[in-house]
């Protein structure tokens, strides 16, 4: 074995000795240190009043500018004698409770489109989580105030429950009157979107609002909905658009997270899991800045992820302040349609999928245009193999042609190493030489394997985080979802590096491999490499989705074959020690 080889397999013996560590951060399954909510009970909700808040408990410690007396509550006491009333709202796409607690608070919202386990939706809001919109304020008077401690007065609306089919809309209008100051929000709800908009009015904003400015943001984050939690929450991140520029704020850890500040007009904000979204678009509003905060909460291995930024507002007298609040998929055909530049968050995690991004969307769009005609994401994964394959086949009938023209000439190259070993610049001269003679470009079979290395990168992306893939089904009891393991069976015990799930598409994916490095390695030293590669690549990929598998898998068959047909078209034996022509086989 050659020096090459040693340092090959020196290289992969580090990474497989990492790959615990890699496992731990990105494909453990912890229990959740919270029970998300993923029914939708009506009577739940209706029985659980809440009374309002007394003015103590509105003050946030952490935030309070100065020390609050006595005499300053008795300036802000709400005389609050109605009680908190949720309405029910169900359409085509999502199920909500909405409270007139905070004027048209979000308890709940499930999106009924996407599933989370057997019987549950995907949840946006999480009623024990106590994450959503939030708008909060500094009084006159030098008190920290949060609306959504406060019960509004609904108006004109007396049903507790609201169904919506297609085009249909409904809006919800709430009163609350503060000292000698009135705030009336109006929330709408569409029977086909995944948003609301949010009308906000002041009235005397002045006299009770501390330079009438005033933030609204999201609190708490988003819970996470998928069965892998650690790999939900690694996606996990804060973002801001301002100028057309998006600012990331990260929370890594349970450690502590020094609050951001950035001023200037604001597009939007909004907070991310893997494939779900939330963000708060305004309308017509003067934003003056935004404010990223947030901490993480240790579950296990996993790290939840509770974000609060905020937009800072200063308040427009002469009208109303309008803002659009999106609870749904991360789907960029979705997010484009609000054309507010939000569909910059999709495949925007980490340097990696920016640096591929403008790859991934055409292939993300082309699997969606073929799914048109093929309802079946599986069919659509093999097919997309075929089509990538014939694309890509003149670079790597080129990379094969050049590997078997640098086989055939092997037993010329050793003869000139061995007569040329003390003289290393003539066995250089000499070496081109001979690939000159023979036609041979050195670098035939690496560079057009280099050139498919960023289409290679972006698949791996939209494979991995699309949300088309997600509840994806392809072959019912084996492939139920291409966006996780197609794991058959669970161990009763753990491997190391491998774990305790049985997944068939990686081992296939394996074999794959280890017959195509049969078919094209020709030199004896070089066997080993036949089986490390295949088998580094079975650990990394073994917790990888399945839809991911399913295409390395489907390409290297397809390469395989690709191979088979170019050798039955005659391959050339070596040239034999000492020069002369190279014969067919027979």
């Amino acid at each position: 074995m050659d020096k090459k080889s040693f340092l090959a397999i020196g290289i992969i013996t580090v990474i497989i000795l990492l790959l615990p560590s890699y496992y731990q951060w990105i494909n453990d399954q912890p229990e959740q240190s919270y029970k998300p909510d993923t029914t939708f009970s009506e009577e739940k909700n209706q029985a659980d009043i809440i009374e309002p808040a007394p003015l103590d408990s509105v003050i946030s410690s952490d935030r309070k500018p100065e020390a609050v007396t006595a005499a300053d509550e008795q300036k802000l006491i709400v005389q609050q004698k109605i009680s908190e009333e949720n309405i029910f709202v169900e359409t085509p796409y999502i199920s909500a409770i909405i409270s007139n607690r905070g004027g048209g608070k979000i308890v709940s919202w499930h999106l009924k489109k996407y599933k989370k386990g057997e019987n549950g939706f995907v949840q946006i809001v999480n009623e024990q989580m106590q994450n959503g919109p939030t708008i909060r304020f500094i009084t006159v008077d030098g008190i920290y105030l949060d609306l959504n401690d406060y019960i509004f007065e609904l108006k004109d609306v007396k049903k507790q429950t609201i169904n919506l089919q297609e085009n249909d809309k409904i809006t919800l209008s709430y009163d609350l009157n503060i000292k000698d100051s009135k705030i009336v929000k109006k929330v709408t709800l569409f029977g086909d979107r995944y948003h609301i908009d949010v009308d906000i009015t002041i009235e005397n904003s002045q006299q009770l609002i501390l330079n009438n400015d005033y933030e609204i943001g999201w609190e708490n984050g988003l819970p996470s909905n998928e069965q892998n939690i650690v790999d939900d929450y690694s996606y996990s991140d804060a973002y801001a658009s301002m100028g057309g520029e998006i600012e990331t704020f990260s929370i890594d850890s349970e450690d502590p997270v020094e609050d951001k500040t950035y001023n200037g007009k604001t597009d939007w904000i909004g907070v991310r899991t893997k494939y779900f979204l939330s963000a708060i678009i305004p309308k017509d509003v003067n934003t003056t800045g935004i404010t990223f905060s947030g901490e993480g909460i240790k579950s296990g291995e996993a790290v939840i992820k509770k974000y609060d930024p905020r937009i800072n507002v200063n308040y427009n007298n002469s009208g109303m302040d309008r803002y659009q609040i999106y609870m749904g998929p991360l789907d960029h055909a979705v997010l484009k349609s609000y054309e507010s530049g939000i569909d910059d968050i999709i495949m925007r995690h980490g340097w990696y999928e920016k640096a591929f991004r403008s790859i991934s969307l055409p292939i993300l769009s082309l699997l969606k245009f073929f799914y048109m005609f093929i309802p079946n994401y599986g069919v659509v994964i093999i097919v997309f193999s075929i089509l990538v394959k014939i694309v890509v086949y003149p670079l790597t009938k080129k990379s094969y042609k050049s590997m078997k023209e640098m086989s055939r000439v092997q037993p010329l190259l050793a003869e000139l190493r061995e007569k040329y070993k003390s003289d290393p610049q003539r066995l250089n001269k000499e070496t081109m030489k001979l690939y000159k003679e023979h036609g041979i470009n050195p670098l035939g079979g690496c560079l057009p394997m280099l050139l498919q290395l960023p289409l290679l990168g972006a698949l791996f992306i939209v494979f991995r985080s699309t949300i088309q893939l997600r509840g994806a089904s392809f072959i019912p009891g084996w492939i139920n979802d291409l966006s996780r393991p197609d794991t058959l069976f669970t161990l009763p015990f753990s491997l190391p590096l491998y774990g305790d799930q049985f997944n068939l598409l990686p081992i296939l994916m394996a074999g794959s491999m280890i017959l195509q490095s049969k078919m094209t390695m020709q030199d004896p030293k070089q066997k080993a490499m036949v089986y490390i590669m295949p088998i580094f690549m079975l650990l990394l990929f073994n917790q990888f989705p399945s839809g991911l598998n399913l295409y390395y898998t489907l390409f290297n068959v397809l390469t395989i074959i690709q191979q088979k047909v170019t050798d039955n078209k005659g391959a050339l034996e070596a040239v034999p020690a000492g020069g002369g022509k190279p014969k067919k086989k027979k």
